[in-house]
């Protein structure tokens, strides 16, 4: 009878696991794991979309495809708003139009969804009318089409000496919105379950010396782009509970977790050389560290006559694995002085 018990229970803990994260069809043969692999490097990017539905993909944006391209890495992941979307209207041609200009990265390609892919615009004002809510999709037609062009919308890979978990933090809500202009992302109790088990079931896996966490709305930042929800509401303490998962000790494999939504470079704590580069080994006795990159080709953060805050220049992130180091280091695109739209091609 314990035995039976004990099958059952693995089982189920197997069954909680986060599936298996869907690449994405840039015309690139599936990537193998490579299990023996030690010393590789990875691109890690996000916020390329247009600024309205109707535009083109961005002049930076294409650059920093050149750019990847010609770099080569072993696979690249990408954390969200690959175009404007926040409608299923349209969505497929703009899915596509992102497809095809990633082709030119002949590398495998991961995506963990943004808020426009899976969010609809509303008319409801707030903050005294400076923009308005958006909200889940109740619909589901927009969680269909990513699924159609995008694959599954959270999941996790391994690689080398590493495991790497793609979140979706505009998951289906499972607990009420307190209102419109309260929403700020949602990580459903099934994900986060299964983003808790795996985080130990890696953990105790010792052929995994990394894990890796990548999110398009970002737990630490200094502005509205960071998750939260007011507090003693089901929705603020699910909000809170998924930040306390990744803050902390507790997973000491897990070095740098990595989010976009706000169009620039962020890094939590504030590191002593802000543009990078940033090492770390593991398995380590100090919380994360939280890099926002968010300047893949959307509009700049909070520019405003070619000026604006520190951190808001176009870029992408490399990340390199030796062993047990991991160095992150920043490519700027045309310098990392804030908002030079002038040197933008």
């Amino acid at each position: 009878m314990r035995a039976f018990l004990l099958i059952a229970l693995l089982a189920a803990a197997a069954h909680a696991q986060m599936p298996p994260a869907a690449q994405l069809h840039n015309e690139t043969p599936k990537l193998k794991p490579r299990p023996s692999a030690t010393k590789f490097t990875f691109v890690v990017a996000g916020d390329n979309r247009p600024a309205k539905a109707a535009d083109p993909l961005t002049r930076p944006f294409l650059d920093l495809v050149d750019r990847i391209a010609a770099q080569r890495p072993a696979f690249v992941v990408w954390n969200g708003d690959t175009m404007f979307g926040k409608s299923a209207i349209g969505s497929a041609a703009q899915y596509a139009q992102f497809l095809r200009a990633m082709r030119k990265v002949r590398a495998p390609i991961f995506n963990a969804p943004g808020n426009h892919e899976l969010v609809v615009q509303t008319n409801i004002p707030c903050q005294d009318g400076a923009w308005n809510a958006e909200l889940p999709d109740w619909s589901g037609s927009m969680l269909a089409e990513y699924r159609k062009a995008m694959g599954a919308p959270y999941g996790m890979f391994r690689y080398g000496n590493a495991a790497f978990l793609l979140v979706n933090t505009d998951d289906v809500p499972d607990v009420a919105i307190p209102t419109a202009c309260d929403y700020n992302g949602m990580i459903g109790q099934a994900q986060l379950t299964a983003l808790q088990a795996s985080l130990d079931q890696l953990g105790a896996d010792d052929s995994v010396a990394h894990i890796f966490v990548f999110m398009h709305r970002p737990v630490h930042d200094d502005n509205f782009s960071m998750m939260s929800g007011p507090a003693d509401t089901d929705y603020g303490n699910r909000l809170a509970a998924f930040s306390a998962l990744l803050d902390g000790t507790a997973h000491p494999k897990m070095t740098f977790v990595f989010a976009s939504h706000d169009h620039r470079l962020y890094v939590y704590p504030a590191p002593t050389t802000p543009v990078g580069p940033w090492s770390r080994s593991a398995p380590s006795t100090t919380d994360p560290t939280f890099i926002v990159t968010g300047g893949a080709g959307a509009p700049l953060t909070g520019c405003k006559d070619g000026v604006g805050p520190v951190g808001s220049f176009y870029h992408y992130t490399t990340v390199t694995v030796d062993g047990a180091e991991v160095t992150v280091t920043v490519n700027p695109l045309y310098g990392t002085t804030p908002c030079a739209v002038a040197a933008v091609k």
